[in-house]
């Protein structure tokens, strides 16, 4: 899930900025901002980078002009920061000022298609709004030309017999300056000291020389998008290494990505994320022990209690992995997702069914299964009423104030019994 950052709770309108342009943006960035960075971050939070791109930079302004301006509150302008930080497009800084801030938002050039699509962590996120097919829609769009056929003869002009310019007057010692494209990079969290270091542990014949910076970053990447320990990258590094190659073809990046997609589903190997809010739920009726049981349990121990105590089958194992690692759900919140698709709905958990609900999840920012399953409650009430169908919504699942703080003590931590799930399903299967 999208973390947002501290830039939400402070931002006030009394405030100062200036706009820092790191970047010629040309007309085609724009069209690059929307084909590829709005389908993550939504067209509402883009149109802040437009907004921010169309004022004068190096300039300093209040806040609040700039949200009078654009009939912007000043949370959805902070809000918008957040997730234009987070994908590379503004980098945003401060200072105290008197008694307010002074902020500089660097504002970025998105990358280009090319760019995009190398970066796993920016492709996988936009795979997992749209999928493969309607990745390859926007990729076909910035196909270059075939090249000429050699049957055509090349007739163009050269510079020096059109243009009759005598180059040794001009001076070339001393060119003006003029501004390179510069992208943002993306914070990932990971240490490169700690995976290196982690890395000559296993194979002390690697030495950081061998490993480039690109390829570091590209190790990164693939840690971020599946979320993986520094120690755990280091040891499937080890075994895509090929010493014998040249540095920086040593790393066989099409192996890295299988052996990380099929780790995936090995929990141990994974980072603690942001622990995730619990839900406020109390008591010891039988829903509100399986609902702090979905808040409390991993994703492949939640999905063993729905198989009563089976191995979880590998496509619902698969399905997890990809909600959790591509698509930033919090494991609570997949908890919540697949007891209410398979307990509730009574419905096989299908891929295109899952992640257009985990998206919309991730976009509501639920971070605990008491929301999570009120929030589908009222999306499937929704859907219910536009298509006219017969099934009754589902009632929102309402927190269990306790009688006493020692009540609460001892209820959250009683497990619910074989007999009280296996009741709590029957119950549901009758609404």
């Amino acid at each position: 899930m999208l973390r947002l950052g501290t830039m939400k709770a402070t931002l006030s309108p009394s405030d100062i900025f200036e706009i820092r342009k790191t970047s010629v943006i040309s007309s085609n960035d724009y069209e690059y901002a929307l084909d590829l960075y709005a389908p993550i971050i939504g067209i509402k939070r883009l149109s802040v980078y437009f907004a921010l791109i169309a004022e004068k930079g190096g300039q300093q302004m209040p806040v609040s002009g700039f949200l009078s301006k654009y009939n912007l509150p000043c949370g959805e302008m902070s809000g918008a920061l957040s997730y234009l930080e987070a994908v590379g497009l503004v980098k945003s800084y401060r200072k105290i000022l008197g008694n307010s801030y002074m902020y500089l938002f660097s504002v970025m050039a998105p990358l280009t298609p090319d760019q995009f699509f190398k970066n796993e962590v920016l492709f996988g996120a936009l795979r997992s709004f749209l999928g493969i097919n309607g990745c390859r829609r926007i990729a076909g769009k910035y196909v270059p030309a075939s090249s000429i056929d050699e049957s055509f003869e090349d007739i163009s002009e050269r510079f020096v017999d059109v243009l009759n310019i005598d180059l040794s007057k001009a001076s070339i010692l001393q060119s003006p300056d003029a501004s390179a494209r510069v992208s943002g990079k993306l914070q990932l969290g990971f240490d490169n000291n700690v995976f290196m270091s982690t890395l000559i542990g296993i194979n002390p014949f690697i030495k950081p020389g061998f490993i480039t910076k690109g390829e570091l970053e590209r190790i990164g990447r693939i840690a971020a998008l599946y979320n993986y320990e520094e120690s755990a990258m280091a040891s499937f590094v080890v075994d895509t290494y090929k010493p014998t190659n040249v540095i920086g073809r040593r790393i066989d990046f099409d192996r890295l990505n299988d052996i990380a997609q099929k780790n995936a589903k090995y929990e141990y190997l994974h980072k603690e994320d942001t622990k995730p809010s619990s839900s406020e739920i109390h008591g010891s009726a039988p829903t509100a022990k399986v609902i702090r049981m979905m808040d409390n349990k991993t994703t492949v121990e939640f999905l063993t209690i729905l198989q009563r105590g089976n191995k979880p089958a590998p496509a619902d194992l698969d399905l997890a992995s990809l909600l959790t690692s591509e698509m930033g759900v919090p494991q609570n919140v997949v908890n919540a997702l697949f007891f209410y698709v398979i307990c509730i709905k009574e419905d096989t958990p299908s891929k295109a069914y899952m992640t257009k609900l985990g998206a919309a999840l991730v976009r509501a920012e639920i971070t605990n299964a008491l929301d999570a399953l009120n929030y589908l409650g009222g999306q499937f009430s929704k859907s219910n009423k536009k298509h006219g169908g017969k099934k009754q919504p589902e009632k929102p699942v309402v927190e269990e104030k306790p009688a006493t703080e020692e009540a609460v003590e001892e209820t959250e931590e009683e497990d619910i019994s074989e007999e009280e799930f296996e009741a709590l399903m029957k119950n549901r299967s009758r609404k």
